[in-house]
């Protein structure tokens, strides 16, 4: 009886300490957070569902009431909330659209457009289409579309106002920094076939590669343009051009700055979780010429991670205006019915651990193009896409005389390694020739 009596004592002590420990997680401060935390979730999504099932039961004009826009709605309502223009909701054509483009073929006008203080704004036309034929530049505003006005339009239904049938036209109003008034566009809608690459010997040394967008095949194919540069010339230098690019498929990104880089760091990319991915390249060798990479305002994304990571790790010069300054990563999650949400869930971050978004990446020698009109705008823009395009005509690539960026860069490298090597080893990276005679056309640009 007394060892039956001591096996009921000890079960009574491990009973009472274990509930012990039950009742000190169930109440302790951290669960009870998450408790709270929970219900209050809960309440909030009852609450929602009470406000739905009020309009579908009590709504005055029944025939408006549409579920499937309620749902959306409070979609897009929550997502603004977040007052970032690259978090979006995209309904089921949307998403295809989306699908569409990263592959490198799509309809509409060319550009790439964002909110900036709840206007529309161009972050970049796309080389060869209808906006960047008529003049449409970086950082324009998009006031009125039809003249409607479209303050307060998301992106979403910008997009689906400015695509249409192919042929069709759509009228633009357009503010510009420096202009008084309005300026006027008229774009006709098209096919957008987007040819990532394009590239051209600049002279027997010199090469140019312009990369208009980051699709599924851009690495694969300015690759094979540097081995025929290399193949039939002596390539000493090659001008990456990725001004005008608004970026596209991060993998590309990586992929493109493989081909300069030896054993390196490219980007790293860090959710608020603290959880960090870092993209390298493995190549024990890379291609030797110099680099000059052109940047503008219309950079962004994809284009930045490539000229951070030619610049954090010396392979060469950035040459223009700061970039853009879009460092975030979106990733898209498929929901029900074929739609889907691009959402911010990391920024990414530089080889030397710089975050650059809403900052952008500044050159390490500024040169700004002379202030054109719109008129020599599409005079610059249709010489560069003949030059790039004729791939009849002999001789090499003929440099535009507004494209004082483009001839700086030819300049610098056909001057001295010793120059060269200085700008690069600049710890800050803002340097600008001491010697004039380094970059010509230095009274027209430099600054």
């Amino acid at each position: 009886m007394q060892l039956i009596r001591q096996m009921r004592n000890k079960g009574l002590v491990l009973f009472v300490f274990v509930s012990l420990i039950l009742v000190s997680i169930l109440f302790s401060p951290a669960l009870k957070a998450a408790r709270v935390k929970g219900l209050r979730l809960f309440e909030e999504f009852y609450m929602l569902r009470q406000v739905f099932g009020l309009i579908g039961a009590k709504y005055v004009e029944e025939d408006k009431v549409d579920k499937e826009k309620l749902l959306y709605g409070a979609i897009d309502g929550a997502i603004k909330t977040l007052e970032d223009p690259f978090t979006r909701f995209m309904k089921p054509e949307a998403f295809d659209d989306m699908q569409t483009e990263a592959s490198g073929e799509f309809g509409g006008l060319g550009i790439l457009i964002s909110t900036k203080d709840d206007i529309l704004t161009v972050i970049a036309p796309i080389e060869g289409t209808p906006a960047y034929r008529v003049g449409v530049q970086a950082g324009d505003r998009i006031i009125t579309v039809d003249e409607k006005p479209t303050k307060g339009m998301s992106v979403n239904d910008a997009v689906k106002i400015l695509r249409g049938v192919v042929g069709s036209k759509v009228d633009l109003g357009i503010y510009r920094t420096g202009e008084r008034k309005l300026i006027d566009i008229t774009i006709t809608r098209a096919i957008i076939k987007v040819s990532s690459v394009k590239a051209r010997m600049i002279d027997e040394n010199i090469g140019y590669a312009h990369l208009s967008g980051f699709i599924q095949t851009t690495a694969q194919d300015l690759e094979k343009e540097i081995s025929k540069f290399e193949k039939e010339h002596d390539l000493k230098g090659l001008v990456l051009d990725v001004r005008n690019n608004p970026g596209g498929l991060l993998d590309s990104a990586v992929e493109v700055s493989r081909i300069f880089l030896g054993k390196s760091k490219i980007v790293s990319i860090k959710s608020r979780q603290g959880n960090e991915i870092t993209y390298s390249s493995f190549a024990q060798e890379h291609k030797k010429f110099s680099i000059v990479v052109l940047i503008n305002r219309g950079s962004a994304s994809a284009s930045e991670i490539v000229a951070g990571a030619i610049r954090d790790n010396g392979r060469g010069i950035l040459l223009g205006e700061k970039s853009f300054g879009k460092g975030s990563v979106q990733t898209v999650l498929p929901l029900p019915n074929k739609s889907a949400i691009a959402l911010t869930t990391a920024y990414y971050y530089t080889p030397s651990g710089v975050c650059i978004h809403k900052k952008g990446i500044k050159p390490h020698i500024p040169v700004s193009l002379p202030r054109l009109s719109t008129e020599e705008i599409i005079e610059l823009r249709t010489e560069r896409e003949k030059a790039l395009t004729d791939t009849k005509k002999k001789g090499f690539m003929k440099v535009s005389r507004f494209d004082t960026q483009l001839s700086s860069a030819v300049d610098i490298l056909k001057s001295s390694d010793i120059f060269f090597k200085n700008v690069i080893n600049k710890e800050k990276g803002t340097a600008i020739a001491k010697d004039p005679s380094a970059v010509k056309g230095k009274d027209k640009a430099v600054h």
